[in-house]
C-alpha cells in the first residue's frame, strides 16, 4: 500500500485528467481508459481509488464543489460584509459560473456531465443544507433576513431562484438584486453584518470541512 501523501497526489492527478477530458469531450465519451492514459497510470490503478466511472466523475465534481466553497470562505474572510444572503449570493454565483464543470452541471449540459450532478447532491453530507438553514435563521434574527417565513422554507425558495438563474446564466448583478428584493429587508444594518460575520465565515468553514472529508473518503 502506497504512502498516504503518494496516494492522495495519485488521486488528484487522476482527477485532473478526468475534469480535463470531461470538458474536451463529455460524460458519455470519456472512458476510464482515457482517463487512465492521460493521467499517466493504468487502468487497473484507476480502479484502486474509484470502484466504477461514475464514482470517479462524482469525484470530480465534488472537488469542484469544495474549492468553489474554499473560495467562498476566503471572500467572507476578506470582505466581512458579504454575509448578507443577497451579496453572499452574487460572489458564490458568480463563483460556480467561472468553473465550466459546475455551471455544466446546472445548465443541464448532458453532454458534459450526464446526470451527475443531482447524484453528488445525494451524496453530500446532509449537515451541510443544515449549515445553510443555520444561516438564514441566524441572519433572521439579526433583522437581515425577512422573518414572515420559517427559515427552512426560505431555503427552498431561495435554492429554487438560485437553480433558476443558474439553469439561464444570467449575470450575478442580477440574481444579488433578485435576491435582496425577495429575501432581505429593504436595508441592512452594517453593524448587524459585521456582528454576524465571525459565526457565519464558521458555519460555511464547516462546510468546507465536511466536503472536504466526504472527498478524502472518496479518494
Amino acid at each position: 500500500m502506497p504512502p498516504a501523501e503518494d496516494r492522495t497526489e495519485r488521486a488528484e492527478r487522476i482527477l485532473d485528467a478526468a475534469a480535463e477530458l470531461l470538458l474536451r469531450a463529455g460524460y458519455r465519451r470519456t472512458t476510464v481508459e482515457d482517463v487512465a492514459e492521460r493521467a499517466g497510470v493504468g487502468k487497473g490503478t484507476v480502479y484502486l481509488h474509484w470502484k466504477n466511472r461514475e464514482d470517479l466523475f462524482l469525484a470530480v465534481l465534488l472537488r469542484e464543489s469544495v474549492r468553489s466553497l474554499e473560495d467562498l470562505v476566503t471572500a467572507l474572510e476578506a470582505d466581512p460584509l458579504a454575509v448578507g444572503l443577497s451579496r453572499l449570493t452574487e460572489v458564490q454565483y458568480a463563483h460556480v459560473m467561472g468553473r465550466p464543470l459546475l455551471r455544466a452541471g446546472y445548465a443541464d449540459d448532458a453532454g458534459t456531465l450526464g446526470k451527475l450532478l443531482p447524484k453528488l447532491h445525494a451524496k453530500l453530507d446532509p449537515r451541510h443544507d443544515e449549515a445553510f438553514v443555520d444561516y438564514l435563521e441566524l441572519l433572521a434574527a439579526n433583522d437581515l433576513l425577512r422573518t414572515d417565513r420559517p427559515a427552512r422554507e426560505l431555503a427552498v425558495a431561495y435554492q429554487a431562484v438560485l437553480h433558476g438563474f443558474l439553469l439561464a446564466g444570467h449575470p450575478p448583478a442580477l440574481i444579488a438584486d433578485t435576491v435582496a428584493h425577495a429575501f432581505e429587508p429593504a436595508a441592512l444594518s452594517t453593524r448587524q453584518l459585521r456582528a454576524v460575520a465571525p459565526r457565519v465565515l464558521e458555519l460555511f468553514t464547516e462546510s468546507v470541512a465536511l466536503d472536504r472529508k466526504q472527498l478524502e473518503r472518496a479518494y
